[in-house]
């Protein structure tokens, strides 16, 4: 077995992203419960969001080592946690339910919005990482 192949890396693929299911789920619901199942696509959208957020810094602080992030903890958080917790596939299906719904307008700024917040959000993870290092 290759070492990318490494059963570590695997478990704790497997462990990150059962941990970013759950909470992708906890967010989906209690957000649902806030803004009503019509908006649906208003978790989805901070969950990429913030997922993006999350895996800019955690992609800065590993590549310098800044923190003693590890590629085993590095493949955790990026692969596993946020590889559960970010929903692009159910963005995608959310975006096509809009069009479904004949909200094309709604659907374009909901897809644009996400790719653009997202991008934004990884930058800024970026920079929040390196400004924070020693």
């Amino acid at each position: 077995m290759s070492a990318a192949f490494d059963w570590r890396n695997l478990l704790a693929i497997l462990c990150g992203g059962g941990i970013g299911s759950v909470l992708r789920y906890a967010v989906t619901v209690l957000l649902t419960q806030r803004v009503g199942a019509g908006y649906a696509w208003i978790p989805t959208l901070l969950i990429n969001v913030t997922g993006s957020l999350i895996i800019g810094a955690v992609f800065e602080l590993s590549q310098t080592r800044a923190f003693g992030i590890s590629p085993l903890v590095r493949i955790f958080l990026m692969t596993g946690v946020l590889g559960g917790y970010t929903t692009f596939s159910t963005f995608s299906l959310d975006s096509v339910t809009l069009v479904a719904d004949r909200a094309v307008p709604l659907a374009l700024a909901y897809a644009s919005g996400s790719v653009v917040l997202g991008f934004a959000a990884a930058y800024v993870g970026v920079v929040i990482a390196r400004a924070v290092q020693p």
